[in-house]
C-alpha cells in the first residue's frame, strides 16, 4: 500500500508541476480589462502558468522504514547552479532525517524509540524570465503515520543562468517592492471571491510589510508570483493560495492608501477558544482533529516541559494556524515565587518553544490566572486571561462544559477557558466548534480577536483580562 501511495503521489506531483492545476490555487490576471472580461463570462480568474520552464526534472523515490523520500528537482546543465540545487535538496532531506530518524546507540545500532514512520515529498516550480533569470520554488511536505496534518514549507531561490550563479532576493527587489505587494494583496483579497470573507483576522495586520509575507516570491514573464501557505491567511481547505501581481502594479509609484482598503471588522461575531496545561498527545490531538475538520482556530497555552515532551503535538497546533502561547514551564504560581525563579522559568520555556517551533512564544497566560502588577513587568509578552470559565478541570463532564458556554447567550468578543488535557474537554469541543459556527461566530485566536474587535496590537507586559473580553 505504501509503495502504491508513493507512485500515486508521483503522478499527482507530475500533474501539479507541469502546469495542470488541481489545487485551490488562483492567480490574478495581468490586467483589470482581462479580469472584467472573465467576470462577464462567468469564469474564474485563472491564468495558466507553465511551472517547469527550465531544466530537466530529476526524480528520486526511495521507500524504507522508518523514512521514505519522493524528491523532484531540476537539472539545468549549469554546473554551479546544479550544485547549489543539489545542496538545497540535501539540506531538506538531512533536516527531515534529523527530525524523524531514531538516534543511534553508542555501538552504532539504531535505537527505535517509537513506531512512527515518515515520508518526505519534495516538489518544485521553475519560472524563467526573458532576462534568463530562473526563480525556483521548492515545496516540501512531511507525512507521518501519527496521523498529523501534513504541512508544506515553501522556499524560494533565484539564479542567473547566463552567469551560472545564485542571486539573493534582497539584491533583486526595488524600492517599494514590499509596500506595493502589501497594498495589492490587501486590495485584492478584500474584494475578490472567495477570499473577501475568509481571511484569518485583520487583513491590514496580516498583510502588513513588517509581517514578512513578501520575502518569498518568484519572478515570472508576467509579474511577481507570491505563495501563501496553508493556514497562513485562509482556512486549510483552500490549500496554498497564489497571487500573480503584474509588474506595472509592483512598480507603481505609491501603494494604495491604507485608509482606502481598511476592513471594518468590529461587526463580525468572534469567539476565542483557549486550552491550557497541554499539550497532551491524546486529548489535544482530538481537539485539533475537530479544529481541522471545521477550519477553526484556537489558542493553546502550553507548558514548556510538555512542549519538550510532545513536540509533534505542538507542531501540529502551529501547522493548523492556531496560536501557540506560553503557560510557564511547569505551572508554578508566579505570585508566590521570586523574580529570579520567574525569569529562569521564562527562559526555560522560551528555549523549549524555540527548539520545537524555531521562535519564542508570542503571548503568556499565568498559571492560575495570577499576575500581580509587579509580576507583569517581568513578562516580555502580552498577558491573556479569559472572560468565560468552563470549570472543566472540576466537572470533567462534557455536558457541564457545554452548558457553561451556551448558557451565556451572546459570546461575541469572549475568550473561553478550557484545558486540553481532559477527555471531557475534547468531547465538548467536538460539539462546541460546529455549534458556535452555526450561531455565526468565527473561531479565532486571542491575538486575532484583540486586533479585530479592539483595533489594538497586543502589547508586551499588558494584561488583557475579564472586563476587556466582555
Amino acid at each position: 500500500m505504501k509503495r502504491k501511495k508513493l507512485l500515486s503521489f508521483l503522478l499527482i506531483t507530475a500533474l501539479l508541476l507541469s502546469g495542470c492545476s488541481v489545487s485551490a490555487m488562483e492567480l490574478s490576471t495581468t490586467s483589470e480589462k482581462k479580469r472584467a472580461e472573465l467576470t462577464a463570462k462567468g469564469k474564474p480568474f485563472w491564468e495558466t502558468q507553465p511551472t517547469k520552464q527550465a531544466g530537466e526534472t530529476v526524480t528520486v523515490a526511495e521507500y524504507d522504514r522508518p523514512l521514505s523520500y519522493v524528491l523532484q528537482y531540476p537539472k539545468t546543465g549549469k554546473p554551479a547552479i546544479d550544485s547549489r540545487i543539489e545542496a538545497i535538496v540535501n539540506d531538506v532531506r538531512n533536516a527531515f532525517a534529523q527530525e524523524y530518524l531514531p538516534p543511534a546507540a553508542p555501538n552504532g545500532e539504531t535505537v527505535r524509540e517509537n513506531k512512527t514512520e515518515a515520508t518526505l515529498y519534495l516538489g518544485y516550480e521553475a519560472y524563467l524570465t526573458e532576462e534568463k533569470m530562473l526563480s525556483l520554488l521548492f515545496f516540501d511536505t512531511t507525512e507521518t503515520t501519527e496521523g498529523m496534518s501534513p504541512h508544506t514549507r515553501i522556499q524560494a531561490f533565484h539564479f542567473d543562468l547566463e552567469q551560472d550563479q545564485e542571486l539573493l532576493a534582497e539584491d533583486l527587489i526595488w524600492e517599494g517592492f514590499a509596500e506595493n505587494a502589501s497594498a495589492y494583496t490587501r486590495s485584492y483579497f478584500t474584494t475578490a471571491e472567495p477570499y473577501c470573507d475568509r481571511i484569518f483576522g485583520n487583513y491590514n495586520t496580516l498583510l502588513a510589510v513588517e509581517n514578512g509575507l513578501f520575502d518569498r516570491f518568484a519572478f515570472t514573464s508576467e509579474g511577481v508570483l507570491f505563495h501563501f501557505d496553508r493556514y497562513e491567511l485562509f482556512p486549510g481547505s483552500m490549500g496554498i493560495v497564489s497571487l500573480l501581481i503584474p509588474y506595472e502594479d509592483m512598480r507603481a509609484k505609491a501603494p494604495i492608501p491604507e485608509e482606502e482598503i481598511s476592513q471594518p471588522v468590529s461587526d463580525r461575531k468572534m469567539v476565542a477558544l483557549t486550552f491550557d496545561d497541554g499539550p497532551n498527545p491524546i486529548y489535544t490531538n482530538q481537539i485539533l482533529d475537530t479544529l481541522e475538520k471545521y477550519d477553526a482556530r484556537a489558542t493553546f497555552f502550553d507548558l514548556g516541559h510538555l512542549v519538550e515532551k510532545y513536540p509533534d503535538v505542538v507542531k501540529r497546533e502551529d501547522a493548523l494556524g492556531c496560536e501557540v502561547a506560553s503557560h510557564s514551564y511547569d505551572h508554578k504560581n508566579f505570585d508566590k515565587i521570586s523574580d529570579e525563579t520567574i525569569l529562569a522559568d521564562l527562559e526555560k520555556t522560551d528555549a523549549a518553544f524555540r527548539k520545537v517551533l524555531g521562535r519564542s512564544p508570542n503571548a503568556f497566560r499565568p498559571p492560575y490566572g495570577n499576575c500581580s502588577e509587579h509580576v507583569k513587568t517581568l513578562i516580555p509578552m502580552p498577558i491573556y486571561l479569559w472572560s468565560v470559565d468552563t470549570v472543566d478541570w472540576k466537572s470533567r463532564n462534557a455536558n457541564a462544559i457545554i452548558h457553561e458556554v451556551t448558557k451565556l447567550g451572546d459570546l461575541d468578543g469572549r475568550v473561553i477557558l478550557m484545558h486540553g488535557i481532559y477527555s471531557a474537554t475534547a468531547e465538548a469541543t467536538a460539539y462546541l466548534v460546529p455549534y458556535l459556527q452555526e450561531q455565526g461566530y468565527e473561531l479565532v485566536t486571542v491575538s486575532e480577536l484583540i486586533e479585530a474587535k479592539h483595533g489594538e496590537t497586543p502589547e508586551n507586559g499588558k494584561i488583557y483580562g475579564y472586563y476587556y473580553f466582555q
